[in-house]
């Protein structure tokens, strides 16, 4: 399976975007805009273990920020609205690359696929932040290491069912994102790198409604592209992590 691999070139721009981000909520009060956003995806697994990064940035927020900072970054930062893609979604062409930023509502409903009668929103944020710095220093709200871990599990899941089901628009693409949601699971478990922080609570809520969630991380030592990505543990560490963490839900 092909391998997510950016260059570090395009990663170091989106970081320097999602500083300027920071700053834009920063510098827009006297409205609480930091307390409303929530990083989400791939700069907010790097929070908590910045072993690659990302390349797209992906925000949880309301309606009246997400108008606020579509309207700066696309008036003043050179962004523009993807063709074809919901409102919700802009994205600034780079001399490296393209880099994507997406608005996710809370209350917008994300079912399961292949088990859409399981509810599922970003409300599971609610109390569930904390503040964190990423990369180059800029501070904002990241889920807990232990719901970032359930929604990079889902989105896990999520693309298998449409890679095995064809369902996916783009099953190449699908693919190599999948390796990087696992390589992500990886950095969030790592017991070196604070994978023994998780809350078990939390995590045992939601499997006890999506137990299929298990088989994610039960593939991932075989997946050799996730060690690939992932390079701070050797094949027969990630077996263990994955088992040991899998007799523990």
């Amino acid at each position: 399976m092909p391998v997510y691999d950016p260059g570090p070139e395009i990663i170091e721009t989106s970081a320097a975007e999602l500083r300027k981000i920071v700053s834009w909520a920063n510098a827009s009060g006297p409205g609480p805009e930091l307390q409303n956003i929530v990083l989400i995806g791939g700069w907010a697994v790097d929070a908590y273990n910045p072993y690659f990064g990302s390349v797209d940035i992906d925000l949880v927020t309301d309606d009246r920020i997400r108008e606020s900072l579509i309207g700066y970054l696309t008036t003043r930062e050179g962004y523009h609205p993807r063709v074809h893609y919901p409102v919700n979604t802009v994205e600034k062409v780079t001399p490296y690359g393209e880099i994507i930023l997406d608005f996710i509502p809370r209350e917008t409903p994300y079912p399961y696929e292949g088990h859409r009668e399981i509810p599922y929103t970003m409300e599971i944020l609610t109390g569930n932040t904390v503040f964190r710095n990423v990369r180059g220093g800029a501070g904002i709200l990241v889920p807990n290491r232990s719901v970032l871990l359930l929604l990079k599990m889902k989105a896990a899941w999520d693309r298998t069912y449409r890679i095995l089901h064809q369902t996916s628009a783009d099953v190449r693409w699908e693919g190599m994102k999948k390796i990087k949601d696992c390589a992500d699971i990886l950095a969030l478990i790592d017991p070196r790198r604070g994978g023994r922080e998780i809350d078990l609570e939390i995590l045992g809520q939601e499997i006890s409604r999506a137990g299929f969630l298990r088989e994610v991380i039960v593939q991932i030592p075989g997946l050799d592209a996730v060690r690939d990505r992932y390079r701070r543990m050797d094949r027969q560490e990630i077996r263990r992590v994955c088992e040991d963490f899998i007799s523990l839900l």
